[in-house]
């Protein structure tokens, strides 16, 4: 228990830097030859919990120490010290200091010089009139404040799936203070913990918010449902970019964080995703699917190969968030799908680059999701829609609004001028258009038509839209009036009619 005296020598200090801190006889600053000096700037740590002071001269060997702030905020916490660093006779630039404590953003720290006249290379001040007493210039002690700039770190993990048909690929959320690693360990016997030092798979990680990193489980490391497993948060303080931790070396400690190892657990779950897909009409070149996923991922569309699905390439994907995930649109792109035709949405997880597609069947990523064993996948048909084309009146413009074009087929819908038949009625003139758009099998809405250069419509014309088939495949319109039997003509309906609508330019 601290006496009287010295909880006054302690209450004086705490009072630093604006008193001075009486020398007991150990020293005075008037012998130095030089005054000392320090300087000091705000850093978050560094190589494994260290920070460096930019500048710190003395006349001769010397301390550099570092103290919390005292509980008013105003001056150090004395004699506690959190860590030190020796400094030899005249000017001592960037020296490390290793921290014997976790430090956060934030937080006010004090550098504060301190002399070596006990023991050489012992650090012996404990307060009152112990060796080591700190170094003072003009009768005040010299020690700086300066503050934690960092990313305080912590690690998150969910109770999760494996998503890796090979081996294990897991997500663990991880903010760090600098560099280093995020590992995986197995529990030991007792099952309250972590087996160190051996590790099942790493990841490196930056100084600040990483988000969501995935670990990858090493070669020939596999888990089980059910099985608990310990991330934990390392530095990378040896060779730069190699994991060392071996419990004995030193290299690569885990990171601590108010006196405790930063580290969680999970536990590997069962995959229970479901798919649910129907047959249906494509629209807007793409289709529909729920899926309630266990992890984040991706639901893409194969075309058939006659006994299941072509795999690897696809013809749309769509990302999906783990939970439940309704009305997955799937658009097709320029991929063109037939009325008829059977596809096969599969889901995939996402364990690259995240949000980036990249199963290729060979390099490992982005695997189907399996359950049960088998992959999470449907068959389905699709339809293409009766033929209809739709369009309202509207002001001129430099392109024209098609409220709707369905077909059964790949096509275009184009825009033809007005003119009159032999009997004087309106009709399209089929001699040239002044704008068309893809269609595609399906419904397609709100098509917007940009009109050809050189073409412009005015108030009070009429115009025509007309559906045109694909009839050659190749996405060119190629219909020539003149033709007997052209490419891509007009679509009929079932009557026999052409597939048109007249609208007028207002």
């Amino acid at each position: 228990m601290f006496s009287t005296k010295k909880l006054l020598i302690y209450t004086v200090m705490l009072m630093l830097p604006i008193m001075s801190c009486s020398d007991n006889g150990t020293g005075d600053d008037t012998n130095m030859e030089d005054p000392a000096t320090l300087s000091v700037e705000n850093q978050g740590t560094s190589n494994g919990n260290m920070l460096t002071i930019p500048e710190a001269k003395v006349s001769e060997s010397a301390w550099v120490v570092i103290h919390r702030s005292n509980s008013s905020g105003d001056g150090p916490m004395v004699p506690d010290i959190i860590g030190k660093a020796m400094l030899e006779s005249g000017t001592n630039t960037d020296v490390a200091i290793q921290l014997e404590e976790s430090v956060s953003d934030g937080e006010q720290l004090w550098a504060m010089l301190h002399k070596d006249t006990g023991t050489q290379g012992e650090y012996e001040f404990t307060g009152g009139d112990s060796p080591d007493q700190p170094i003072t210039v003009d009768d005040k002690v010299l020690t700086k404040p300066f503050s934690i700039s960092q990313t305080d770190p912590a690690i998150m993990a969910d109770d999760q799936v494996n998503q890796s048909n090979s081996g294990g690929t897991f997500n663990v959320d991880v903010d760090a203070a600098e560099e280093g690693w995020i590992v995986i360990h197995r529990s030991n016997s007792a099952g309250d913990g972590p087996m160190v030092p051996d590790i099942i798979g790493k990841a490196a990680v930056d100084a600040g918010s990483n988000g969501t990193v995935q670990v990858t489980l090493n070669d020939g490391e596999s888990v089980e449902t059910g099985e608990k497993l310990w991330p934990m948060l390392h530095y990378d303080t040896g060779t730069d970019g190699e994991y060392e931790f071996d419990g004995q070396s030193g290299l690569d400690q885990p990171v601590p964080k108010d006196g405790s190892i930063v580290l969680t657990s999970f536990t590997v779950q069962a995959n229970q995703s479901t798919l649910t897909a129907s047959d249906q009409t494509v629209m807007d070149n793409s289709i529909m699917v729920d899926v309630d996923a266990d992890a984040d991922g991706w639901v893409v569309v194969h075309r058939d190969a006659g006994s299941g699905p072509n795999v690897p390439p696809i013809i749309g994907k769509a990302q999906i968030e783990k939970g439940m995930n309704t009305d997955v649109k799937i658009a097709f792109g320029d991929s063109v799908v037939s009325d008829g035709e059977q596809l096969w949405p599969m889901v995939h997880y996402d364990t690259g680059t995240i949000g980036e597609y990249e199963f290729d069947g060979q390099n490992g990523l982005d695997g189907p999701m399996l359950v049960d064993g088998n992959i999470l996948m449907t068959e389905i048909t699709v339809s293409g829609a009766t033929p209809k084309v739709a369009a309202n009146a509207q002001t001129a413009d430099s392109d024209i609004a098609v409220a709707e074009a369905n077909a059964k087929q790949r096509g275009f819908v184009v825009i033809h001028r007005n003119t009159q038949d032999s009997n004087g009625n309106d009709a399209p003139d089929v001699s040239g258009i002044i704008g068309k758009a893809d269609t595609y099998t399906g419904t397609n809405g709100d098509v917007m038509i940009d009109l050809n250069d050189g073409e412009s419509i005015s108030a009070g014309e009429k115009l025509w839209a007309m559906l045109h088939i694909d009839s050659n495949s190749n996405g060119t319109y190629d219909f020539d009036a003149n033709d007997s039997n052209p490419d891509d003509p007009p679509v009929t309906d079932s009557n026999g009619s052409i597939v048109m609508v007249k609208f007028t330019v207002e």
